[in-house]
């Protein structure tokens, strides 16, 4: 992690750091030489991994919602979605946010602040098979034991369908830009889950908008009856900030 980016003040919540620190990003860049500058960084096939500053946008915006489900089902195992996995980094982060807490208890450099998440699962999904081997490769690196654990898993999937199989979410990362919002998507959120996500033309103005499941009107995958469909009051969305990111690609495309 850019030590930069934490000294900025974008990373307020001490479990953020703690998990940002924790997970080496020269694993999972190409140019070792520009591992930890605060700047996109491609890595082949048309993708990047994102900035730093970005990462830490994107925590601080989804940390409060697994925080508030781990209070209110202590028991209950946390599901996180990361879409667009690429290089495999912040699938690698999340995991060890929610990592078995054995596991976090034997890392030196977290506190007990490490435990206010419950144990989870997190898949990493990407379109491109190359990308979801790289993944792998580079999570083996030094994180290898995220595989062990079954706390991560990552697969070659389209990203504007997710993964019903690990819905409903409490946390989605979208790594690209759609160009609208993905329903089905949306409807993989839990109730209380939060989504974030970029959206814009390929090349436009895009934003970074944060969208949280507030009812259960429509469908929730996993949970409730596919009839009941999208429904948008189910929704709120917020719009976060101004960025540019590669597209979200579709399967076929």
């Amino acid at each position: 992690m850019n030590t930069l980016t934490l000294k900025a003040g974008i990373v307020k919540l001490p479990i953020n750091k703690q998990a940002l620190l924790s997970v080496d990003r020269r694993n999972y860049v190409l140019n070792e030489d520009y591992a930890y500058s605060d700047s996109p960084q491609p890595i082949g096939y048309g993708a990047t991994i994102s900035a730093p500053h970005m990462h830490a946008h994107v925590l601080e915006d989804l940390t409060p919602p697994l925080l508030r489900a781990s209070k209110n089902e202590p028991t209950k195992p946390l599901s996180i979605l990361d879409v667009g996995c690429g290089s495999g980094y912040l699938t690698a982060v999340f995991g060890r946010m929610v990592e078995p807490k054995g596991s976090r208890k034997k890392r030196s450099s977290f506190s007990s602040s490490s435990e206010m998440l419950n144990d989870g699962k997190v898949y990493g999904i990407d379109v491109v098979p190359q990308l979801v081997e790289m993944s792998t490769t580079n999570i083996l690196k030094e994180d290898g034991d995220l595989f062990d654990s079954n706390t991560v898993q990552v697969m070659v999937r389209d990203g504007w369908k997710g993964y019903p199989e690990g819905s409903p979410y409490n946390a989605i990362h979208v790594g690209a830009a759609a160009a609208t919002f993905p329903k089905e998507l949306m409807k993989q959120l839990a109730v209380g889950g939060v989504m974030v996500i970029p959206v814009g033309p390929d090349g436009g103005m895009q934003y970074l908008y944060q969208v949280e499941r507030v009812g259960d009107r429509g469908e929730v995958v996993g949970v409730s009856d596919d009839a009941k469909g999208f429904q948008e009051e189910d929704y709120q969305v917020q719009r976060v900030l101004g960025v540019r990111y590669v597209p979200l690609v579709r399967t076929g495309e």
